[in-house]
């Protein structure tokens, strides 16, 4: 018994000697230089994400999503606000950005991972997980000074400057210019293809189909319900099921990543364009 209580003893003490677990560092958002910060920032999660941007909420928790921390700005009778959106993950920071992105706004090569501005009143921009708008509060801002406040934002957050390693995966040969996306869930309707970075491509005589990139989940590969048609080729997995009205999806690869394509002919174009560009 005394044995027993001493070791329940020594267990109590050890894990109290125990460091605690490493938390995340908190984000803050950077003031630009010249500009004073209003008031407080505020922080919104997943569960109330939609106090402060309704709706749209509802495309932003497809993805990773971890936090929002807004603050408003300003300088002399200029406003701004500055929205600075954790969604997790690089590859989800670029599919909000490139799903908000406007197709007639200005791009910036020299601010963050990519960036756009539309002046005179908002930019958008992201760096690494982050995804961040700057809008003017009210009044027009010249686009220099923007331009200047994205910049030392985007300088401001940790991380990667880089575009996500991940889409060297999508081949560039026959691919669509402005086609690269990222889709948080729900891909092609199907709720198992999650995290999927994809594209559109047209072949020499003209056939237009998608390609897509995913990291399996161990439930997908697993195919508990049966809903993919299972085999193999070359020695890669393959996945196998038909969309109603719109054709074939066909997914190769192992555990790590599957690559996918839609809109093909059959099984046997989609498993040789696929065999062909896995070599």
């Amino acid at each position: 018994m005394r044995r027993m209580a001493f070791c329940l003893t020594l267990l109590l003490l050890l894990a109290a000697a125990m460091p605690a677990p490493a938390q995340p560092p908190v984000i803050h958002v950077p003031v630009p230089t010249g500009w004073t910060a209003v008031d407080e920032e505020y922080r919104y999660g997943r569960e109330n994400l939609w106090e402060y941007i309704h709706g749209a909420a509802e495309l932003f928790l497809t993805y990773r999503f971890r936090e929002l921390i807004v603050v408003d700005v300003e300088q002399g009778d200029d406003g701004l606000t500055v929205s600075v959106y954790d969604m997790g993950f690089p590859l989800d920071a670029f599919g909000i950005f490139e799903a908000e992105k406007p197709g007639q706004a200005q791009v910036l090569a020299d601010v963050g991972s990519a960036a756009v501005l539309q002046a005179p009143y908002r930019g958008l921009l992201i760096k690494d997980r982050f995804y961040v708008k700057i809008e003017a509060g009210g009044g027009d801002i010249p686009a220099e000074a923007l331009r200047i406040a994205m910049q030392e934002v985007a300088a401001g957050l940790p991380g990667d400057s880089g575009l996500p390693p991940e889409l060297a995966a999508l081949p560039e040969a026959g691919r669509v210019p402005g086609t690269v996306a990222f889709a948080g869930g729900d891909f092609l309707g199907f709720e198992d293809l999650r995290a999927c970075l994809y594209a559109d491509y047209e072949d020499a005589e003209g056939n237009e189909y998608r390609l897509f990139v995913m990291k399996p989940s161990a439930a997908f590969l697993k195919n508990e319900r049966g809903k993919w048609v299972q085999t193999e080729h070359d020695g890669r997995l393959v996945f196998t099921r038909e969309i109603p009205y719109r054709g074939i999806v066909v997914l190769m690869g192992d555990q790590e990543r599957l690559l996918g394509v839609s809109g093909v002919e059959n099984l046997d174009a989609a498993t040789e364009l696929l065999t062909s560009l896995l070599q």
